[in-house]
Protein backbone atom coordinates (compact mmCIF):
# COMPACT_ATOMS: atom_id res chain seq x y z
CA UNK A 1 0.00 0.00 0.00
CA UNK A 2 1.25 3.31 -0.79
CA UNK A 3 1.93 6.59 1.64
CA UNK A 4 -0.53 8.17 -0.06
CA UNK A 5 -3.07 6.00 0.50
CA UNK A 6 -2.27 5.00 3.68
CA UNK A 7 -2.38 8.88 4.75
CA UNK A 8 -5.57 9.32 3.14
CA UNK A 9 -7.04 6.71 5.13
CA UNK A 10 -5.65 8.36 8.46
CA UNK A 11 -6.97 11.61 8.35
CA UNK A 12 -10.03 10.21 6.85
CA UNK A 13 -10.16 8.11 10.34
CA UNK A 14 -9.10 11.03 12.26
CA UNK A 15 -5.85 8.98 13.64
CA UNK A 16 -4.23 12.01 11.76
CA UNK A 17 -5.39 15.38 11.45
CA UNK A 18 -4.19 17.96 9.13
CA UNK A 19 -2.41 21.17 11.11
CA UNK A 20 -4.47 24.19 9.68
CA UNK A 21 -2.58 27.70 10.37
CA UNK A 22 -4.50 29.79 11.68
CA UNK A 23 -3.28 32.81 9.87
CA UNK A 24 -3.92 31.18 6.11
CA UNK A 25 -6.87 30.17 4.22
CA UNK A 26 -6.55 27.23 2.00
CA UNK A 27 -3.90 25.11 1.12
CA UNK A 28 -0.44 26.08 3.09
CA UNK A 29 3.03 25.80 0.91
CA UNK A 30 3.77 22.67 3.75
CA UNK A 31 1.71 20.09 5.19
CA UNK A 32 2.10 19.12 8.98
CA UNK A 33 0.00 15.93 9.94
CA UNK A 34 -0.37 16.07 13.53
CA UNK A 35 -2.15 13.24 15.91
CA UNK A 36 -5.20 14.50 17.72
CA UNK A 37 -3.00 14.75 21.15
CA UNK A 38 -0.94 17.81 19.56
CA UNK A 39 -3.77 19.06 18.26
CA UNK A 40 -5.67 19.42 21.41
CA UNK A 41 -2.31 20.76 23.36
CA UNK A 42 -1.88 23.69 20.40
CA UNK A 43 -4.98 24.69 19.21
CA UNK A 44 -5.38 26.88 22.75
CA UNK A 45 -6.90 29.52 24.04
CA UNK A 46 -3.56 29.73 26.23
CA UNK A 47 -2.80 31.58 29.06
CA UNK A 48 -0.92 32.98 31.11
CA UNK A 49 0.73 30.40 32.78
CA UNK A 50 4.61 29.05 31.75
CA UNK A 51 3.26 25.97 30.44
CA UNK A 52 0.49 27.78 28.18
CA UNK A 53 3.52 30.13 27.06
CA UNK A 54 5.66 26.83 26.01
CA UNK A 55 2.19 25.24 24.30
CA UNK A 56 1.90 28.62 22.47
CA UNK A 57 5.55 28.63 21.07
CA UNK A 58 4.90 24.58 20.06
CA UNK A 59 1.63 26.22 18.11
CA UNK A 60 3.66 29.12 16.63
CA UNK A 61 6.39 26.39 15.58
CA UNK A 62 4.07 24.67 13.25
CA UNK A 63 1.87 27.34 11.84
CA UNK A 64 5.79 29.09 10.78
CA UNK A 65 6.52 25.41 9.10
CA UNK A 66 3.17 25.51 7.20
CA UNK A 67 3.02 28.68 6.53
CA UNK A 68 6.65 27.84 4.78
CA UNK A 69 8.90 29.88 7.76
CA UNK A 70 12.78 29.64 7.62
CA UNK A 71 13.32 25.83 8.86
CA UNK A 72 17.30 25.87 10.46
CA UNK A 73 17.83 22.19 10.06
CA UNK A 74 20.86 20.14 11.86
CA UNK A 75 21.73 16.90 9.70
CA UNK A 76 23.93 15.15 12.52
CA UNK A 77 22.16 14.01 15.63
CA UNK A 78 25.11 14.43 17.84
CA UNK A 79 25.95 17.75 16.93
CA UNK A 80 22.89 20.30 17.66
CA UNK A 81 23.70 23.95 17.50
CA UNK A 82 21.06 25.02 20.98
CA UNK A 83 18.56 27.11 18.75
CA UNK A 84 17.58 24.60 15.88
CA UNK A 85 14.28 23.63 14.66
CA UNK A 86 14.33 20.11 13.28
CA UNK A 87 17.13 17.85 13.82
CA UNK A 88 17.66 14.26 13.15
CA UNK A 89 17.58 11.90 15.60
CA UNK A 90 19.82 8.74 15.81
CA UNK A 91 20.34 6.33 13.83
CA UNK A 92 19.87 8.81 10.85
CA UNK A 93 18.63 5.73 8.87
CA UNK A 94 15.84 5.48 10.51
CA UNK A 95 14.50 9.31 9.23
CA UNK A 96 12.97 10.08 12.30
CA UNK A 97 13.26 13.58 13.21
CA UNK A 98 13.13 16.38 16.07
CA UNK A 99 11.08 19.53 16.49
CA UNK A 100 12.71 21.57 18.57
CA UNK A 101 10.91 24.07 20.00
CA UNK A 102 13.45 26.72 22.18
CA UNK A 103 10.97 29.83 22.76
CA UNK A 104 10.42 30.87 25.70
CA UNK A 105 14.63 31.70 26.42
CA UNK A 106 13.52 30.66 30.42
CA UNK A 107 12.11 27.28 30.12
CA UNK A 108 13.62 24.04 28.91
CA UNK A 109 11.36 23.81 25.88
CA UNK A 110 9.34 20.70 23.61
CA UNK A 111 10.23 18.07 21.97
CA UNK A 112 8.22 16.44 19.04
CA UNK A 113 8.95 13.87 16.93
CA UNK A 114 8.17 12.42 13.78
CA UNK A 115 9.16 11.67 9.93
CA UNK A 116 8.66 12.84 6.77
CA UNK A 117 6.14 11.45 4.66
CA UNK A 118 6.98 13.60 1.41
CA UNK A 119 8.66 16.63 0.20
CA UNK A 120 7.29 19.50 2.60
CA UNK A 121 5.14 16.81 4.21
CA UNK A 122 6.16 16.35 7.98
CA UNK A 123 3.88 14.15 10.61
CA UNK A 124 4.97 14.99 14.36
CA UNK A 125 3.67 12.06 16.23
CA UNK A 126 4.86 11.94 19.57
CA UNK A 127 5.60 15.26 22.11
CA UNK A 128 6.20 15.99 25.71
CA UNK A 129 8.64 18.65 27.69
CA UNK A 130 12.03 19.00 27.28
CA UNK A 131 12.38 17.93 30.74
CA UNK A 132 10.35 15.09 30.98
CA UNK A 133 12.21 13.60 28.40
CA UNK A 134 16.12 14.72 29.05
CA UNK A 135 16.96 11.06 31.12
CA UNK A 136 15.15 9.26 28.11
CA UNK A 137 15.51 10.34 24.62
CA UNK A 138 16.04 6.80 23.28
CA UNK A 139 12.57 6.07 24.88
CA UNK A 140 10.72 8.91 23.29
CA UNK A 141 12.53 7.76 20.02
CA UNK A 142 11.17 4.08 20.33
CA UNK A 143 7.93 5.68 20.89
CA UNK A 144 7.92 7.58 17.85
CA UNK A 145 9.03 4.40 16.06
CA UNK A 146 6.11 2.10 17.65
CA UNK A 147 3.69 5.10 16.60
CA UNK A 148 4.86 5.16 13.01
CA UNK A 149 4.38 1.01 12.92
CA UNK A 150 1.14 1.34 14.36
CA UNK A 151 -0.11 3.78 11.83
CA UNK A 152 2.15 3.33 8.82
CA UNK A 153 2.70 -0.18 9.28
CA UNK A 154 5.33 -1.61 7.29
CA UNK A 155 5.92 1.36 4.91
CA UNK A 156 9.04 3.39 5.93
CA UNK A 157 9.37 7.30 6.30
CA UNK A 158 10.27 9.09 3.59
CA UNK A 159 14.23 9.73 2.53
CA UNK A 160 16.47 11.96 0.88
CA UNK A 161 19.43 12.44 -0.04
CA UNK A 162 20.02 15.98 1.38
CA UNK A 163 18.64 18.48 3.10
CA UNK A 164 16.53 20.24 -0.21
CA UNK A 165 14.51 16.80 -1.17
CA UNK A 166 13.05 16.73 2.53
CA UNK A 167 12.17 20.25 2.80
CA UNK A 168 11.98 23.68 1.01
CA UNK A 169 13.21 27.03 2.59
CA UNK A 170 15.67 25.18 4.74
CA UNK A 171 18.77 26.18 6.27
CA UNK A 172 21.51 23.27 7.57
CA UNK A 173 23.45 24.21 10.59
Amino acid sequence: MSMRTILRGLLEDRRLLVFRSQFVDGVTPRMMYVTPGIENVTRGPFGDLPEDERLAEFAAWLESFVEFGEVTVAEDPHNKPPDVMLARVDPVEDEFWSIRVTDPDEYPGIRALGAFVAHDEFAALTWDYRESIADDFDGEVEEVRAQWKALFGAVKPFSGGKIDEYLSNARPI
